[in-house]
């Protein structure tokens, strides 16, 4: 993800994502850029190989998939800039391994891929990234709505659609993922679309640790249930006590949630795929209805 800061330290990563992950972070050129990259050591491993201010690359070992070579690109605005992308990714990533690039490459490649503003031309910027893909054999695999992963937020004919951000799998990486396809999330927090690409639906980890939700605050049954969860005798050390009332808490918070806040999750679905279609209809150019207003 793009930072746009000079530094992250071990807390803010802690506090965005938790305890479980690691990370390798780039630092922002004045207020623009800045790579950060996430991964969860109790799934994968993540080996930094390369760094710069367009790109991290790594080895990522996935249990039963092997060693993957992944890079994170935040491409230049600049075209000349962007030239140096590409002469750094032919080297790092000429191997035998599946071999994955995604991010924002903030280049298009045809006219399909923009809506408005100035018209699409086939320069030095399109052409050298089209050369990197034939001559490192990197392919812009198949994805699922919406079309168009950035805006500009803009109001009239003033807005700018265009697919800014995409996953380039090798031919390695797409025999190993044949039916592989990339999922563009709705823009909640940024003008740009998150980007799923699923590896393994059997690579998966469970934890068996409760963790206190901030949104069970909100809710006043939420400070009776951890008064009367406190509140019963416990026998032992000061230890052991105090170990036995906090477990006896978070888990009567996870079954009351579980039963009364359930609805919670499948309204926050709900209206990120609301989000998601109007986002569609816009990008689309369809009128909106009074309705579909309303829903924002």
């Amino acid at each position: 993800m793009e930072t746009k800061l000079s530094s992250i330290d071990r807390r803010e990563i802690d506090h965005l994502i938790g305890k479980d992950w690691d990370c390798w972070h780039h630092p922002a050129v004045g207020t623009s850029g800045g790579i950060l990259v996430l991964w969860n050591r109790l799934l994968v491993s993540f080996d930094v190989k390369e760094t710069s201010s367009q790109v991290i690359v790594g080895n990522l070992l996935i249990p039963n998939l092997g060693i993957w070579k992944v890079a994170t690109v935040y491409g230049s605005r600049c075209c000349g800039e962007r030239s140096n992308l590409w002469k750094h990714l032919e080297k790092c990533m000429e191997n035998s391994f599946p071999a994955i690039i995604g991010g924002d490459f903030n280049c298009i490649l045809n006219k399909e891929e923009k809506r408005r503003g100035k018209r699409f031309l086939f320069s030095k910027g399109p052409k050298e990234m089209k050369d990197f893909m034939m001559n490192s054999n990197f392919h812009d695999i198949a994805y699922i709505r919406p079309r168009f992963t950035w805006c500009n937020n803009k109001e009239g004919t003033s807005q700018i659609w265009e697919r800014l951000d995409r996953c380039l799998l090798n031919s390695f990486a797409i025999q190993k993922l044949p039916l592989a396809a990339i999922r563009y999330l709705a823009r909640v927090a940024s003008d740009h679309s998150p980007i799923v690409l699923k590896l393994d639906a059997s690579v998966r980890f469970k934890s068996k640790v409760i963790k206190f939700e901030d949104t069970w605050r909100s809710y006043p049954a939420c400070k009776s249930i951890v008064y009367h969860s406190l509140k019963k005798k416990d026998y032992g050390d000061e230890n052991m006590i105090l170990q036995r009332k906090t477990s006896r808490t978070l888990r009567a918070l996870f079954f009351w949630n579980k039963n009364k806040c359930k609805d919670l999750n499948s309204l926050k679905e709900k209206l990120k795929g609301e989000i998601l279609e109007l986002q569609n209809k816009e990008a689309l150019g369809e009128n909106w209805s009074a309705e579909d207003h309303l829903l924002l």
